[in-house]
């Protein structure tokens, strides 16, 4: 990729601009707080110098009460000799403004404040060179017309104030430096994963199935997403495959019964049959027709169940009730075929919310799968428990059962353990099942027995039906009583 246009990529990356403005809100606050370092510290010195000339003053001022205007001229002549090291500036002025001790070669022509403090500029000859600086004094009247200015150069703090000032200056460019050297690097690194992550999927677009997101090992935030993906990616992978599959199972599962209808009509439209045969080409004809239906209607009853719709639809079932509605259904076609049907309902109310035809409609594919692999002679018991919150419905059968790699896939749509396929049925029962327990929030499962299978599906109870059946009850025991 180009110098430029990776520069160019990094400069419009969000993380790069956010770094951005994270490091300068961080400068500006750093600055700030150097600012009030620096007005705090500028001031605590002004303060201080402030006390010591006021400290000064009253010393000089002590010295004049007690030795005079003579005395006090030559302390301030003895320290005037020793100012150059302290900085300290003093003049001793008579009533006439003519300088009579001191450093400062005249008066400043400044006018003092409420507290009789000036700042005035200064001019000094430091080796031969000119050297300017700011002085901060007092002035203090005295007997007989006489002034007193004590004051302080400011050089020192003025150096100070420059440092700080430079400090600041070069800082505050340090930090935006690093904060754009920063977020470069951080874009690039981000950038860096997200082009791998973008490379793969452009590999999966272009019809790669088998590519995947590349994990680093670092377990971090990348790491987490590759997971994430190439956990989608391996579902997305199974799921296609299985469309693959289902799209084969109903081309061989429709392809036969629509050729034999269609034979049937073509010969029944040459009129080559006598009335007898005719009459068994339709009814063979309607019995195509109608597995054909059954293959679509569970096909669209699997994808209603998918999409949630029954949920607006919602009540009150008793799984009580229509379980014993299937026992009087099924027990004349059961004995038809040779088998034996058990039914264990229990004396208290075991209900769910959810869609009650769904629902009956799973209990018939889950008694109809054990009929028609039970095998003659066999034993259907149908079972209803509460346990855990959840009401069960459990069918079992003491028949061959199923192999453990079939079991696997028995609920996969058009999955049949005959791969022949020589038995009727579309392979779509147990995944309507599968499909009307995620549809109520439960589980379906199969399990191998010794022998046989049973199958049970799990729905969340719900008690507001066993108060609303014997609120029932007891409205009825009452209408009977009258």
């Amino acid at each position: 990729m180009p110098l430029t246009s990776t520069g160019g990529r990094l400069l419009r990356s969000r993380v790069f601009r956010l770094t951005l403005v994270s490091a300068l809100v961080f400068s500006i606050t750093t600055i700030l707080l150097v600012g009030l370092i620096y007005w705090s510290g500028t001031g605590a010195i002004s303060r201080q110098i402030d006390a010591t000339i006021d400290a000064e003053i009253k010393g000089l001022s002590e010295q004049y009460s007690q030795r005079g205007t003579i005395g006090l001229i030559r302390v301030i002549e003895t320290r005037s000799r020793t100012a150059s090291r302290t900085g300290a500036l003093y003049l001793l002025v008579g009533s006439d403004g003519r300088p009579l001790a001191g450093n400062l070669s005249r008066w400043p022509e400044m006018q003092p404040d409420g507290q009789g403090r000036i700042r005035f500029p200064l001019r000094w000859r430091l080796q031969g060179k000119a050297v300017e600086s700011t002085g901060r004094a007092r002035i203090f009247n005295l007997r007989g017309g006489l002034r007193l200015l004590v004051g302080q150069d400011l050089r020192e703090r003025q150096s100070i104030s420059d440092q700080l000032d430079a400090a600041l200056i070069w800082g505050g460019l340090a930090l935006v430096g690093l904060a754009l050297a920063m977020g470069a690097l951080l874009s690039w690194i981000i950038l860096r994963r997200i082009d791998t992550i973008s490379s793969a999927s452009n590999e999966i677009i272009a019809g790669d199935l088998t590519r995947r997101v590349p994990v680093t090992g670092k377990s971090d935030e990348f790491d987490r997403l590759a997971t994430s993906l190439n956990t989608m990616l391996d579902q997305n992978e199974r799921l296609f495959h299985g469309l693959q599959e289902v799209a084969e199972n109903i081309a061989h599962d429709l392809r036969s019964p629509l050729g034999r209808l269609r034979t049937r009509l073509e010969t029944l439209q040459s009129g080559h049959l006598d009335p007898e045969a005719g009459d068994e080409a339709i009814t063979q004809a309607i019995e195509d027709t109608d597995r054909l239906l059954r293959t679509f209607n569970a096909i669209l009853k699997i994808a209603q169940a998918e999409s949630g719709a029954p949920r607006r639809h919602f009540g009150a079932v008793t799984l009580n009730q229509m379980l014993e509605d299937l026992r009087e259904l099924y027990e004349p076609i059961v004995e038809a075929a040779g088998l034996r049907l058990m039914c264990d309902l229990p004396p208290s109310v075991i209900g769910v919310r959810g869609d009650r035809d769904l629902l009956f409609q799973a209990a018939v594919n889950l008694i109809d799968n054990a009929i028609k692999y039970a095998g003659e002679g066999a034993r259907v018991d149908i079972c209803l428990t509460s346990e855990h919150g959840q009401a069960v419905i459990e069918v079992a059968d003491n028949g061959p059962g199923i192999p453990a790699e079939a079991l696997k896939r028995a609920k996969d749509r058009f999955f049949r353990v005959d791969e022949s396929r020589t038995t009727q049925g579309s392979g779509l029962g147990l995944s309507l099942v599968d499909a009307v327990a995620r549809l109520h929030d439960g589980t379906f499962s199969l399990q191998n027995r010794e022998p046989g299978l049973a199958a049970r599906l799990a729905l969340p109870l719900d008690t507001g039906v066993r108060t609303a059946h014997k609120a029932a009850r007891i409205e009825t025991a009452g209408e009977d009583a009258e």
